[in-house]
């Protein structure tokens, strides 16, 4: 076994439910680590899924992480295990807010 990490990947999209989140776009940055079985995982094709999921513009962090959790153990079955985190960057001018999610097959 072995684990992929994507790190630090900064996106902009529609996700929130607070009206001024349904308007504009907000960054947000997503870390995860996969752990890997097999020989081979295509970290170009796991980045893509995680990109064009955001264009979806979930209401909620958790409706995001919903679907990273039922979609990306189907898309890649080498993977066993896996953490995401959603963080918004823009949220607040005090802080950051991030919710983290695990999957372990």
């Amino acid at each position: 076994m072995w684990k992929i990490a994507l790190e630090d990947l900064e996106l902009e999209c529609i996700i929130g439910i607070l009206p001024f989140e349904r308007e504009k776009k907000q960054k947000i940055r997503v870390n995860a680590e996969f752990l890997i079985e097999g020989e081979y995982l295509d970290y170009c094709l796991l980045r893509e899924h995680i990109v064009i999921a955001f264009a979806r513009e979930f209401g909620l962090l958790e409706e995001a992480h919903k679907y990273f959790l039922s979609t990306l153990p189907k898309e890649f079955p080498q993977i066993k295990e896996f953490w995401i985190k959603i963080t918004k960057l823009e949220i607040f001018s005090d802080c950051k807010v991030s919710i983290t999610s695990y999957y372990k097959e």
